[in-house]
């Protein structure tokens, strides 16, 4: 199996015009993917306030993580067993994103945004499960390295520039008017892809992860699992309160379909929508956790730290020159910053070397020192300098996950279990933002005094425990690793 990675496959072998294309298209698609959250919190209160449904518009945000989970683990078997369909999946979640976004810019209430944003989570699935992978299809391992750790760079980018650039749009425009933008930019990005590299079935035929018919089983009960439980959890401490029939009826059955895909994949082994292969994977099983952990734990600085320093902090100085709401703001975008060059330079790290380890390793000193410091400083008077130093300094760790997400799974993994593995990886991301975004929430309502200091102590938790399994990496044979 190794040998059909070391000689040039047809996806290497298409036109150096055809793989930038694709590479373009991914950038787009991840591009968008960031704009579109860093902006929702503004965009759907302000279409709210115009076409009604204030009593609900936060759904839309909920909801929109629900596909995404159910659909990784789904396109990446298509793809592990059809590598020839990675370019349509991918497509087709660009595709399927701008549809969503062309409903919001013409949406005539606010129940339609909400049905429409089901189907935002195919983007993250095409691009995060699909189009990495694709990126090292079409380079060998130390090119790929560099423009999967450039994928950090565009979120970085993202991350800077949609707060403002939206936040002024949507203020000074129309939330229409962003809508529209962001449709034309996976529109770009759907018709760049199509252009890319395309390869045939044959050409492909010994890169494809041989097995039974598709798990349409596997695929429902998975899709109930993490859609009753992303449901309850961000649903908890608002429109389906915890304690209550509904929420408690959602946890069970998120319960019974666990089990019942626990069976599924005992009984199908490696014909399983995640295959018995990618679970007893040491590295796939790591990296998952680590993308879970890492995700868990940001939801306490990238959601809530905005919030402390509008509501606790207004009389700081800066919040009093330039505002509470741009104050709050700025310390996400400061978080941002270092991800602009550091991304691409530990993705050429772990490509290098093979392994992610010694990245995420500096990235997890980073991590578990920063928040201990938060933990301690995080108080109502706190100096809002004090803050932005350390959001800053997060920069390292966040840099760290943006370029392991996208670059260790295709390094580390062999090719066999490279793209199906890179799916159940994917899967923790969203997972683990979700469960934190719900977990977080709840404290600080049920505390707003003292919440957000146990919402860092908790994520500090939850952040050793991911410095301890950095360990557990096994850096591939050197099989393994060729170009």
């Amino acid at each position: 199996m190794e040998a059909t990675e070391t000689k040039q496959n047809a996806f290497q072998a298409a036109p150096n015009s055809k793989k930038l294309m694709t590479v373009i298209g991914v950038y787009c698609g991840v591009f968008a993917n960031l704009l579109v959250s860093m902006t929702n919190s503004t965009l759907f209160p302000a279409a709210a306030a115009e076409i009604g449904g204030m009593e609900i518009y936060g759904l839309a945000q909920g909801i929109s993580g629900i596909l995404s989970v159910c659909a990784m683990p789904i396109f990446g078997f298509i793809a592990a067993r059809n590598p020839h369909l990675k370019r349509t999946l991918l497509a087709l979640g660009l595709g399927v994103g701008a549809i969503v976004l062309l409903v919001r810019a013409i949406a005539p209430s606010m129940m339609v945004i909400i049905v429409a944003n089901v189907f935002w989570g195919m983007v993250s699935a095409g691009v995060f499960a699909v189009g990495f992978t694709m990126i090292r299809d079409v380079y060998d391992r130390k090119q790929a390295g560099v423009y999967l750790g450039l994928v950090g760079t565009m979120m970085s980018i993202a991350t800077i520039v949609g707060p403002f650039l939206g936040g002024i749009v949507i203020d000074r425009i129309s939330w229409r008017v962003w809508c529209w933008i962001l449709f034309a930019i996976l529109a770009v990005a759907f018709i760049i892809v199509l252009m890319g590299v395309k390869v045939t079935k044959e050409e492909v035929a010994d890169l494809a992860r041989k097995g039974g018919a598709f798990d349409f089983a596997g695929a429902i009960v998975i899709t109930i699992f993490l859609g009753c439980l992303i449901l309850a959890l961000s649903m908890g401490g608002s429109y389906v309160r915890f304690g209550t029939p509904l929420n408690t009826g959602l946890l069970v059955v998120a319960l019974i379909s666990l089990v019942v895909l626990a069976f599924i994949i005992r009984k199908k082994q490696n014909d399983a929508i995640i295959p018995v292969d990618a679970l007893k994977d040491r590295n796939t099983v790591v990296l998952a956790s680590a993308n879970f952990l890492h995700n868990f734990g940001a939801m306490a600085l990238s959601f809530f730290i905005a919030g402390f320093i509008m509501r606790q902090l207004t009389e700081d100085p800066i919040c009093l020159t330039i505002g509470p709401a741009l104050a709050g703001g700025l310390a996400s975008v400061l978080m941002a910053v270092l991800g602009l060059f550091l991304s691409p330079v530990f993705g050429k790290m772990i490509a290098k070397s093979g392994t992610a380890k010694n990245v995420m390793t500096l990235g997890n000193v980073f991590r578990v020192i920063v928040m201990a410091a938060f933990v301690f400083v995080l108080v109502p008077g706190v100096p809002v300098w004090v803050i932005y130093v350390l959001m800053f300094l997060a920069g390292v760790f966040d840099s760290q996950q943006k370029a392991t997400q996208s670059a260790a799974p295709q390094i580390m993994l062999s090719a066999e279990l490279r793209t199906i593995g890179n799916s159940t990886i994917q899967l923790g991301q969203s997972l683990g933002a979700g469960i934190g975004m719900a977990i977080f929430t709840l404290l600080v309502g049920m505390n707003p005094a003292g919440g957000m200091r146990m919402c860092m102590i908790v994520a500090l938790v939850a952040w050793i425990v991911l410095f301890f399994i950095t360990f557990l990496l096994k850096k591939p044979e050197a099989d393994q690793v060729e170009d």
